[in-house]
Parts: C-alpha cells; structure tokens; sequence
C-alpha cells in the first residue's frame, strides 16, 4: 500500500464518509478542511455527480462529515446551522442577487426525514427552498453529517458507509 492509500485510509477510520447504497459512480473528495498543525481532516466532503471534469450522468450530490469537537452535544440548532450554511453557500453561488444574504430565503421550511444508513434508521433535520435540498443528523462520535442535492431532489434515503479508497476517484491536486 503507497502513503497515500495509507493516509486515505487514515481519514475513512477517523471519519465516517457515506455514499448512497443505490449509487454507481465513485464519489469525489471535493473539499477538506485541517486544523491548523493536525494531520487528519475535521470535515470531508464527497460530491457525486458534480465534478467539473468528464460527464456528469446525474444530480449534484453532496455528503459531508464533520467532526464535532464543542464541548457540548451538537443539538437542532447546530443541524439547522449546518444545513442552512450549505444552502445559503449554494445560494450565493448560483444567485448574483443572493450575495448579501445571511440567512434562509423566505420560502425555507424545515421538516425531518428518516434516513438509513447501513441498516440503522436515523431522524435528519431537512431544510428545503426552491433550490436546494439539505439534510443534517448527528452520528456518533459526535460527528455531524450533511446531504446535500439541488431541489427537489431526489435525496437518497439509503446511505453506506465508505470503506476503501477504491470506492471514490483518485485524489487529484490543484495548484
């Protein structure tokens, strides 16, 4: 095994990176986010479909893990906070109109969703606007974990846990 593989898998055992059961492309690492002097990531992100090189045969999907280190158990607040910073970061993306925004748009509503992942149900906290879709629940550890796709979906309602570097595209440098 070559460092990088060793290192990657360093980063599945330390966090908990999903993919839908029912997905057949490899999931792409698109963002990570390292304490300053630490050797792991806090925060994975794992996109689907949403790679800006080669086909893009489906929708933009989106899982993220991030570890929770407050000294406080993350709650709803914390799970709103999360699903709303990846909606408004879609928004100010996409909408020249909402680049001021600091907030959910007016058409926000927040529900719950019952998800699997591997064969235990969990309760996600689920933000939907007209333009996005985001699902926040804790995991143990604490760890928090995000689902993202544009409105209306489809969301998945099945997610695996990833195990191998073999399952996601080989890491590529920008630079």
């Amino acid at each position: 095994m070559n460092d990088d593989a060793t290192a990657f898998a360093d980063i599945l055992h330390a966090l908990p990176l999903y993919a839908p059961v029912d997905e057949r492309r490899r999931g792409r690492v698109s963002s990570t986010t390292v304490d300053p002097g630490a050797t792991l990531p806090t925060k994975v992100v794992v996109d689907f479909g949403s790679t800006p090189e080669g086909p893009d045969s489906g929708p933009d999907l989106e899982i993220a893990t991030r570890a929770w280190e407050a000294g406080t158990a993350p709650g709803e607040r914390e799970l709103r906070g999360f699903c709303a910073e990846r909606d408004l970061m879609e928004r100010r993306m996409r909408d020249p109109l909402s680049a001021q925004a600091i907030g959910p748009p007016p058409d926000a509503a927040w529900s719950q969703a019952r998800i699997t992942l591997d064969a235990d149900p969990y309760t996600f906290t689920v933000l939907t606007t007209a333009h996005t879709w985001v699902a926040a629940t804790v995991l143990p550890g604490p760890f928090l974990l995000r689902i993202f796709t544009p409105a209306p979906g489809p969301h998945p309602t099945h997610l695996r846990r990833i195990t191998s570097a073999t399952q996601l595209e080989p890491l590529r440098g920008r630079g």
